[in-house]
């Protein structure tokens, strides 16, 4: 073969392996996720490189997780769980091409339980002390602190080991709450809670049931009485054996006159108090001629006897003073 022939193919097969291209470098690399998580809790994964990857996986104790990828194709994001607690590993593996590369960092897992809330009552009566207890399962971790929070601003415990116990006074005017505790470990918090129901016992005022009511007869007329109390107080109001509904009204008559005896009734005892109805009518007797016709001819009989033993009185008298004379 001649010289320039051999030149001419050397520089052809070295214009080939140049033309091959050179494998990306990858740089993958783990963002920063909390040093430690609580098991069961979900939390984020991104891994990022410095170049569109074909295929990326990412994994916790080489468990490998859905993953999305970003339109670049530089960054990637998965939602892990881990069940159990201790060290983790985390890793991020990716492909470009025929290169691969992968970054692992490790984490902590931790189990912070729900904590358990009891209560001596989830219906309270108002004016007395409820009392609770927040703890943790067997087993778990001292250095989880609790804390016990009612009506969501009023702190009975913070920050204390449990089993922690508490007391709360309870108030008329909070109808419901919410009793919740929290068990918490660094960033990692747990909750639980439960409602609470507050009781009033019965009682009745003058405001709202007046012991003196007036009914007009031949009206429609309602008792009115009522009472306060949770949860609503049952109202009867009765005479002998006679009782009048406090929710519906009646046609007021004679007979509807009396002392009433009013009880309002819940769970929590019984309230009572006397109503009295006054039914007002009109008297069919005239009264005018009633007084001209009994009351003037009694009295002008009354005037008449008095003049009548006056002049019997200075009679006598006379007759006494010519005897004598």
């Amino acid at each position: 073969m001649e010289p320039l022939a051999l030149l001419v193919l050397a520089l052809g097969t070295l214009s080939v392996i140049t033309a091959v291209p050179t494998p990306p470098v990858l740089s993958p690399l783990l963002l920063p996720v909390p040093s430690s998580v609580g098991t069961g809790t979900p939390f984020d994964v991104t891994c990022v490189t410095n170049v569109t990857v074909d295929n990326v996986t990412i994994t916790a104790n080489d468990q490998p997780f859905p993953v999305s990828l970003s339109g670049d194709g530089h960054r990637a994001t998965a939602t892990v769980t881990v069940t159990r607690p201790g060290r983790v590993r985390l890793g991020c593996a990716v492909r470009a091409g025929e290169s691969e590369a992968g970054v692992t960092i490790n984490i902590y897992a931790y189990d912070v339980p729900e904590p358990i809330l009891n209560v001596t009552t989830t219906r309270p009566a108002a004016g007395t002390v409820l009392r609770g207890q927040c703890s943790l399962p067997a087993g778990a971790l001292r250095d989880i602190r609790v804390r016990v929070v009612a009506g969501g601003d009023n702190v009975l415990v913070d920050g204390g080991q449990p089993p922690v116990t508490f007391e709360l006074p309870v108030r008329e005017e909070k109808e419901e709450m919410e009793l919740l505790c929290q068990a918490r470990l660094e960033s990692i918090v747990r909750s639980s809670s439960v409602s609470i129901h507050v009781l009033v016992k019965p009682h009745l005022d003058t405001l709202t049931c007046p012991t003196h009511q007036n009914w007009t007869e031949g009206q429609e007329e309602t008792l009115n009485c009522r009472a306060g109390g949770r949860p609503r107080p049952q109202i009867v109001c009765s005479k002998g054996q006679e009782s009048l509904d406090t929710e519906s009204s009646q046609r007021a008559h004679r007979d509807h006159a009396g002392v009433y005896r009013c009880r309002a009734t819940n769970e929590l005892g019984t309230a009572e108090r006397n109503v009295t109805i006054w039914v007002i009518y009109d008297n069919s007797i005239p009264v005018l001629p009633l007084v001209l016709g009994t009351v003037f001819p009694a009295l002008t009989l009354l005037i008449l006897a008095g003049f009548y033993l006056l002049y019997r009185h200075n009679t006598k008298i006379g007759i006494y003073w010519l005897w004598k004379r």
